[in-house]
């Protein structure tokens, strides 16, 4: 899981570093135990933390220099990678010596990238001064392509990157296609046929939900989800929360339809965690306490309709329903906004091994009793592709059907 951008400026008095630190923080969300950046002015100059974008510090940034660059945010360490003509980024899985990689894309791009082996969409700085951007041929992640009014390119992971730079994304890459930008301009050429499974996780969690991925727009997709929510398992509760950031817009369909009151049921304080991303249990328990804080007086006395995006191992739940009863809650029923995750993924998000999934162990009735809710259920299959609109999708974490062998 990771947040990729670059960006080149067309005229090389421009410093891009704080447009591509900036780029970054509109990703982070995406991933965030490890972050880099890399910028071109004679050579590259590259820095690499372990620690969020966020806690990069200035004196750190003031090292950069240069006209275009590129920046990565994400739980993999050593990106970005640096070979000996180009540096590159990536979100997914790449297999092979990365730098030797780097440095064949920036030789002959058309020609690595055909013979790529993995699933991934990259961003490659080489040092003539070249952003080579591309998706993979089922276009698994995302990759857009914008710019800074006529003054910058831009290619990032979502529009999010775009909208925080001020700039503006033109275009969603084809899975199988290539960008090369130059100071001269901009080419775009199909290096494989597409064939289309986008990320069902991206949509459903990872992307933020003022984001457009895939050629959908996030908040909407997330509405109709709770809609089908609606008419799949309707409940009549006596409010209905969403569990923030993500599973807000679910609870907003899911009321709506169904005309029950939405509340703000919970308050955020310190950072916002995303608990799928963190690398310990204890700090899994503690980020939901950190981004939920119940508010008492939307719960107490109150037969709930708890809305969340997806469950992995069961545990953030179990803590919220805990804290939920704890100050009155009557009833607690939840609603999942995905399928079942009962199988890992192999193109780099962050689900891990079905015997860590719960939905994948325990029968739904079990599943209810060690969370401590009155009732669970999880959107279908079909609900989800109903509610994306499409059915060209990667659901192998919920299948254990995948599209790719890598």
């Amino acid at each position: 899981m990771a947040g990729i951008v670059g960006v080149l400026a067309f005229d090389k008095v421009w410093d891009v570093t704080k447009f591509v630190y900036y780029g970054v923080l509109g990703l982070q969300h995406r991933g965030y135990s490890y972050s880099g950046l890399s910028t071109l002015n004679e050579g590259f100059s590259t820095l690499r933390e372990r620690k969020a974008p966020e806690d990069v510090e200035e004196d750190s940034l003031a090292q950069l220099h240069g006209w275009a660059g590129v920046g990565y945010s994400g739980n993999t360490e050593g990106i970005p990678v640096e070979g000996k003509e180009a540096v590159m980024v990536y979100d997914g899985v790449i297999k092979g010596d990365l730098p030797s990689i780097a440095d064949s894309i920036a030789r002959d791009p058309e020609r690595a990238l055909a013979e790529l082996r993995g699933s991934a969409s990259l961003i490659v700085l080489t040092k003539d001064g070249r952003m080579i951007g591309y998706k993979d041929d089922y276009g698994i992640k995302p990759l857009q392509m914008g710019g800074f009014g006529f003054d910058l390119a831009i290619l990032a992971s979502e529009s999010s990157a775009f909208n925080v730079l001020g700039g503006e994304m033109t275009k969603e890459l084809e899975p199988g296609e290539m960008v090369i930008i130059d100071v001269y301009g901009v080419e775009t050429k199909q290096v494989k046929e597409p064939r289309r499974a986008y990320c069902a996780i991206d949509i459903i969690y990872q992307s933020r939900i003022d984001s457009k991925v895939f050629g959908l727009d996030v908040y909407d997709v997330r509405v109709r989800i709770g809609e089908a929510l609606a008419e799949e398992r309707p409940i009549n509760g006596d409010v209905v929360i969403g569990v923030p950031d993500t599973a807000i817009p679910y609870a907003i369909g899911y009321s709506r339809k169904l005309g029950l009151r939405l509340d703000l049921g919970f308050t955020r304080t310190g950072s916002p965690i995303r608990t799928m991303l963190a690398k310990d249990d204890f700090l899994k328990v503690v980020g939901v306490q950190l981004k939920l804080n119940p508010i008492k007086s939307s719960v107490k006395g109150k037969k709930v309709v708890l809305i969340d995006d997806s469950m992995v191992t069961g545990n953030t739940l179990k803590n919220t329903v805990f804290n939920l009863r704890r100050l009155g809650a009557k009833e607690v029923h939840v609603l999942i906004g995905s399928p079942k995750l009962i199988s890992a993924c192999p193109y780099g998000m962050e689900v891990p091994d079905s015997k860590e999934l719960i939905a994948a162990n325990l029968s739904d009735e079990e599943i209810a009793k060690v969370i401590g809710a009155d009732s669970i259920y999880w959107l279908s299959v079909e609900g989800l592709k109903k509610a994306i609109g499409h059915s060209h999708l990667c659901l192998g974490c919920m299948t254990k059907v995948y599209p790719k062998v890598i």
